[in-house]
């Protein structure tokens, strides 16, 4: 297995204060990830750098270092999905008040590297707008990037 390294001034912009601007936490279009060969004897080890694209998120509940550190994360599933021309909306509600912490995870194509920022305490509901086409099916390339409201 590879370990990845996702590069600090990607980190840096994913918990600064614009990420979390008015309307949540935006996860950056693309990341630079840093892969590092194991090597067996003999061989040389170089690393490698990759730049992916932003593919989706992933709500969880709990507190972010142990989550990150668990197999099994508490995701949360949309509570409900429209249809509207080619976007599929995912919706997310909270009762601040019966919940715990919670946090985006940004995902990304061809890496298993992520980024994470908390969801300010007062959330009580993120939409996620993902392209489709016209079948209805969400597009592994879109041409615009998925939106995530958080409020």
């Amino acid at each position: 297995m590879r370990p990845f390294l996702v590069t600090a001034p990607l980190l840096l912009a994913a918990f600064s204060s614009p990420a979390l601007a008015a309307g949540g936490p935006q996860c950056p279009p693309t990341i630079s990830v840093t892969a590092q060969p194991e090597a067996p004897g003999g061989w040389a080890p170089y690393p490698g750098r990759d730049t992916h694209s932003f593919i989706g998120i992933t709500l969880i509940e709990g507190d972010r270092a142990q989550q990150m550190a668990s197999v099994s994360r508490t995701t949360l599933a949309p509570d409900s999905e429209t249809r509207h021309a080619r976007r599929l909306v995912q919706l997310w509600e909270f009762d601040a008040a019966q919940r715990g912490k919670l946090f985006v995870l940004c995902r990304y194509r061809g890496t298993e590297a992520t980024l994470a920022a908390d969801l300010p305490r007062q959330t009580r509901r993120c939409a996620l707008t993902l392209e489709t086409d016209i079948r209805g099916t969400v597009l592994d390339e879109p041409k615009t990037p998925p939106q995530l409201d958080c409020r």
